[in-house]
C-alpha cells in the first residue's frame, strides 16, 4: 500500500509532468503561426439557396402530416360526439365498446403523431445533411485558400470568447458559393 507522503510524491511528479507537458505543447504552438477565423454556419446555411428547396419540402412533408392527423381527430370528435348523444340510450354492452373504440383511436392519433414527427425530424435531417456537406466543404476550401489554421463556431450559444484579429469567413464564403445576400 501506499503511504501519505508517497501518494503526496506521485502528485507532485504528475502536477510536474502535466506542466512541462502544457509548457512544451504551448511553445509548440506559438512557434507556429496560427490564424483563427470564425463562421456562423447557421447564417451560411440560411443564406444558401437550397436552404429555400429544403424549407419548402419541409412544408409539405409537415403539412401531409397535419392533414392526416387532422383527418382521425375529425372522425374522432364525430364519434366522440355521436356516443355523448346516445350514451343514455346504450346497453353497457355497446357503451362499453365504444369507449374502447374511443380509447383505442387516442392510442392511434398518439401513434400517428409520434411517428410523424419522427418521420418529419428524419426527413429533415436527410435533406438537410447535402446543405452541410456542402457547406462544410466551402468553409474548408476557403480556409485554406487564406491559410487558416482553426475555424470556430461564431454561434452565441457555442462562442465563449472571440479575439479581435480573427477573421470571419462568412463573407468569403458566401462568394466562394456565389450567394449574393
Amino acid at each position: 500500500m501506499y503511504n501519505f507522503k508517497t501518494i503526496k510524491k506521485m502528485k507532485t511528479i504528475v502536477k510536474l509532468v502535466v506542466a512541462v507537458a502544457f509548457t512544451a505543447l504551448c511553445s509548440s504552438v506559438s512557434a507556429q503561426n496560427i490564424k483563427l477565423a470564425h463562421i456562423s454556419l447557421e447564417d451560411l446555411i440560411e443564406s444558401m439557396p437550397e436552404s429555400d428547396t429544403l424549407r419548402v419540402k419541409i412544408q409539405k412533408i409537415g403539412k401531409e402530416f397535419e392533414d392526416e392527423i387532422e383527418l382521425m381527430q375529425v372522425e374522432y370528435r364525430r364519434k366522440l360526439d355521436d356516443y355523448v348523444t346516445n350514451r343514455d340510450n346504450l346497453t353497457n354492452l355497446v357503451r362499453a365498446s365504444k369507449e374502447q373504440e374511443l380509447q383505442q383511436m387516442q392510442q392511434r392519433m398518439q401513434v400517428v403523431q409520434e411517428n410523424a414527427q419522427e418521420e418529419y425530424q428524419m426527413e429533415y435531417n436527410k435533406l438537410l445533411q447535402p446543405i452541410l456537406e456542402k457547406a462544410n466543404k466551402a468553409i474548408e476550401t476557403v480556409a485554406k485558400e487564406q491559410g487558416i489554421t482553426y475555424v470556430i463556431s461564431a454561434n452565441p450559444q457555442v462562442l465563449i470568447f472571440k479575439a479581435v484579429g480573427t477573421i470571419d469567413l462568412l463573407p468569403a464564403v458566401k462568394q466562394h458559393l456565389g450567394i449574393k445576400k
